[in-house]
């Protein structure tokens, strides 16, 4: 027998692990139930590099971000907070073995001494000598911004289950990434003062040179202020290049959180919020690489240059005197000039990326579904479809680059006037002896630095718009609910038994009539049921609605008595096994797709499950074995044999629940008899089963048999006297319709009624 995951519910089931372990009670302390094997299956590889060389702190905090992705950690200082506990504490000294290294830190007294919890859950004191040599980490689950709002308002988080966290949106997630690196960033700006203060060198470096070298003669001077401007030279190069070491290590740290957290979002979305077409879907979150770019060091260095304009406006002021009022008229004349078109150009934008959306979802779609359209020779419709949205796309982007075009050339323009300006204005200057030839040549200098980053708004004014309409894309899909709200902590029981309840049920797939309604059902623990209908009979939404992805409009769905609402998302996972119609298999290897999500089982653990439901006739035919390669949606392989890698999934996981939609819709008869025999005829008998089927013989293997039609339920009881009912309910109406046609019969053979007689 497969030893039970369910067991890995206790944090102590891995003695040998003790940061899994750690972990694992530490999420447990904020209200969310992790497997201690889900920490130690990261552990082992992420990302496909091994974690192994890590320190443990670092180690701890990559596993702590790849499970919760929106998570806030922090190191804590002595002393600490009461807000800092629950944290981890981990020593910075070599220990012996046997010692204490990871501590669960749960409060501190009015000594200083820290009161923990070893990783197995006894408790220890640390005085604050010893706690002074570790480090402790503060790690938690939820967003910061929920739990500021809970604590100023006082909010019971442990309450009914109706708490409702206020999420962030991506424009609060990013506000927040580069304040945590405001360092990198306070150090950036400080470079680039630097950088415009050695800029000057140059244009003071022609001053000199036309003043003082080239009438006296001096060469000597002549190589003393090259010698200067040289360093000066390479000092702004250096300065630059620990800029985009600053900057771009902070936009790559960026980057790596939020891009974890979009996606750890995108993942957690509740089954009914996600919208119903994948591919804009994926086009929306692919819009976070949008703000990436915009975010780069180029864009933010034009950003940082701008203000030290009327820096250099200053400096012209004190060579030339009233010259600078010609750079200081041009200035704004040019951002105005750039700013001129933000209204057209945000309409534009925002039609663009949505026409983008729908261009990215019909590429996705008939790429997953060219074999449909292969076989109703479809291709020229798709490709007319591409062909328009195309014709869409480069309208809108020609429009869009024509108005920056213009704005760009109307800066350039304004540019030239401004420094034909400056050099009318400065021989008037000189004629009154007001400035020399070389003040004049070093203020056209400063000018054009002074005018550069702003002849380049038209350029990001696009780049904001696109970024700005990215956001919005973002912050729409941040605000559709996950299955936990952040700062919300769910019940975690000791065990399931395996009962499920619904009370007063009406689920649909939007705001067309429910597909399922239902006022009572109640399926106890150990239960086999198959479920019937005809087609839209709500079968499959049934199954949803109980597996837990799926939030009905009403009602409730309890499991031991607790509404699924109140339970953790990762608790109901693991005790209730789902397998859809069609079984979704991902590019790997098969002994990939049949771990997913598991304890990393053994090679005979999934071979023993692979002989139970008929896989290993799979296996053994192939010379790779569980090394098969599988691709993307599990192409290659029959409906039948998706059907068995998904079936064998379930069987290794064995969770007290399992639903099934379908099970062996794809498999032949020979083979449906044995997945029958040995899957459900050699459960355990505290294992609830409900199965969607339309095979008859299948019904031997069930106690119990639930009808619906119209999302109703029209019949529901023991096998034998429901399927006794459905048989007299079947002749009564083959009994009425023979009688019907009998009728009919009669009244036909009937001679016709002569009108005259």
């Amino acid at each position: 027998m497969i030893s039970s995951p369910s067991e890995t519910l206790n944090p102590t089931a891995n003695p040998a692990d003790p940061l899994s372990q750690a972990l694992t009670r530490l999420a447990s302390m904020q209200g969310h139930a992790v497997p201690w094997h889900r920490f130690a299956m990261m552990s082992e590889t992420l990302d496909g590099a091994p974690l192994a060389n890590l320190a443990v702190p670092e180690k701890a905090i990559e596993l702590w971000r790849a499970r919760f992705p929106a998570s806030d950690i922090f190191d804590a200082q002595f002393p600490l907070s009461p807000n800092d506990a629950p944290a981890l504490w981990v020593s910075q000294e070599r220990t012996e073995p046997g010692e204490a290294n990871l501590l669960i830190v749960c409060g501190m007294v009015s000594t200083g001494a820290l009161t923990c919890v070893d990783p197995q859950g006894n408790s220890v004191n640390l005085s604050p000598m010893d706690a002074s040599r570790g480090r402790v980490l503060v790690l938690r689950t939820d967003e910061p911004l929920a739990r500021e709002r809970d604590n100023a308002s006082g909010t019971d988080e442990l309450g009914s289950g109706t708490h409702k966290a206020q999420r962030r949106t991506a424009r609060q997630w990013f506000r927040h990434a580069i304040f945590k690196r405001w360092r990198s960033f306070v150090e950036g700006a400080v470079t680039t003062l630097t950088v415009n203060v050695i800029a000057l060198g140059s244009s003071f470096y022609s001053m000199q040179i036309y003043d003082r070298v080239v009438p006296t003669q001096g060469f000597a001077t002549l190589w003393v202020l090259t010698i200067g401007v040289l360093m000066a030279i390479l000092l702004e190069l250096a300065m630059r290049q620990v800029r985009n070491r600053l900057i771009e290590s902070a936009c790559k740290a960026i980057d790596e959180e939020l891009s974890g957290v979009f996606f750890g979002h995108a993942l957690a979305i509740r089954m009914d919020q996600r919208p119903r077409t994948v591919g804009t879907f994926a086009a929306q979150i692919r819009h976070f690489e949008m703000v990436r770019n915009f975010m780069t060091s180029s864009t933010l260095f034009i950003f940082a240059d701008a203000p030290f304009a009327l820096m250099f406006v200053v400096v012209i002021a004190i060579i030339a005197g009233p010259v600078a009022v010609v750079p200081l008229i041009f200035i704004p004349i040019s951002i105005v000039a750039g700013l001129g078109f933000r209204a057209r150009l945000a309409k534009l934008t925002e039609v663009h990326m949505q026409e983008s959306n729908r261009k990215s979802g019909l590429l996705i779609e008939a790429i997953d579904g060219i074999e449909s359209i292969k076989a109703a020779g479809a291709e020229w419709k798709m490709l007319d479809r591409w062909r328009a949205l195309t014709h869409l796309l480069g309208r809108d982007e020609m429009a869009i680059k024509n108005i920056t075009n213009l704005s760009s050339n109307l800066t350039q323009t304004l540019q030239q006037l401004s420094y034909v300006g400056l050099i009318a204005a400065g021989v008037f200057a000189i004629n009154k002896g007001d400035l020399t030839v070389g003040g004049l040549i070093a203020c056209t200098i400063i000018s054009g630095r002074a005018l550069s980053p702003i002849a380049q708004i038209s350029g990001l004014l696009v780049q904001w718009q696109q970024a700005q309409t990215a956001l919005r894309g973002l912050d729409g899909i941040m605000a559709m609910q996950p299955d936990s709200q952040a700062g919300e902590r769910r019940m975690v029981p000791g065990q399931c038994s395996g009962n499920l309840n619904v009370q007063k049920l009406k689920f649909g797939y939007g705001p067309d009539a429910p597909a399922l309604t239902l006022d009572d059902l109640r399926i106890s623990a150990g239960e086999r049921v198959a479920v019937l209908g005809s087609v839209g009979s709500g079968k499959t939404s049934l199954i949803k609605v109980l597996s837990g992805l799926y939030k009905a409009a009403e009602g409730r769905v309890l499991l031991d008595s607790i509404d699924m609402n109140n339970l953790a998302p990762e608790f109901v996972r693991e005790h209730i096994g789902y397998l859809p119609q069609d079984v979704r298999l991902f590019q790997g290897t098969l002994r990939e797709n049949l771990a997913l999500g598991l304890p990393s089982p053994t090679d005979e653990q999934i071979m023993l499950a692979a002989r139970t439901t008929g896989l290993d006739r799979l296996l053994s035919g192939h010379p790779k074995g569980l090394g098969i390669e599988i691709s993307e949606g599990g192409r290659g392989l029959s409906g039948g044999q998706r059907q068995l890698v998904g079936l064998t999934r379930l069987v290794l996981a064995q969770p007290r629940i399992m639903l099934l939609d379908e099970p062996t819709a794809s498999m032949d008869p020979q083979l449906e008899e044995l997945v029958a025999e040995r899957v459900f005829g050699t459960r355990p008998k505290d294992t609830t089963l409900v199965v969607v089927t339309h095979k008859p013989g299948m019904l031997r293997h069930f106690s119990r048999i639930i009808i619906l039609d119209k999302g109703k339920v029209v019949a529901d009881g023991p096998r034998d006297e429901v399927l006794k009912r459905l048989r007299d309910s079947q002749l009564q109406a083959q009994q009425q319709r023979q009688a019907t046609a009998n009728t009919a019969g009669a009244a036909l053979s009937r001679p016709p009624v002569n009108p005259t007689s």
